[in-house]
């Protein structure tokens, strides 16, 4: 006789779309989903981690995603020095560094600028227990993307993916 996992314990930690990369996302489909808004982690998600500067084809590609509806903001745990050419490239956009993921405020905040609530809003981060459980517990649709450079984390980060690893299996 088999055992059944329960996964209830895990539902805040698993995305509901796990993808490669930032470029991968179906922005009609989050549309026929009531998604109005996307917010975004910036280190291993839009660059690699510590970029100071947008890359060309992201910045394309967020106008791309601006031009079709989407409210975007941007939401760090990185204190934002040295980060003044990105902040000045996304300026139209709320940005909250330091925002402390998975605290909740941080994603409030950029709900009360949209306007929208948790349901009508997605996250997009390359972290199970940062971006993923931060978007999850307020009740936004989560989607996770692979780390832009992995090589490039620091010890406490790949130790967590270790952890993420595991529990992604379950979403399988």
């Amino acid at each position: 006789m088999g055992y059944k996992l329960d996964l209830m314990p895990f539902r805040l930690l698993l995305p509901d779309e796990k993808l490669a990369s930032i470029h991968d996302l179906d922005f009609e489909a989050l549309g026929m989903r009531g998604i109005e808004g996307i917010i975004f982690d910036l280190d291993n998600t839009l660059g690699v981690w510590g970029f100071t500067r947008m890359e060309e084809e992201t910045l394309h590609y967020l106008h791309d995603a601006q031009r079709q509806g989407f409210r975007l903001g941007f939401l760090s745990n990185d204190h934002g020095v040295g980060r003044e050419a990105v902040q000045q490239s996304l300026a139209d956009h709320p940005m909250i560094f330091n925002a402390q993921k998975p605290k909740r405020s941080g994603y409030r905040a950029i709900l009360e600028n949209f306007e929208l609530l948790p349901h009508q809003t997605a996250m997009v981060g390359d972290q199970l227990f940062t971006d993923i459980f931060g978007a999850k517990r307020l009740g936004m649709y989560a989607i996770m993307v692979d780390p832009v450079a992995p090589d490039v984390e620091d010890r406490s980060v790949r130790f967590r993916r270790f952890f993420e690893r595991q529990i992604l299996r379950f979403k399988k």
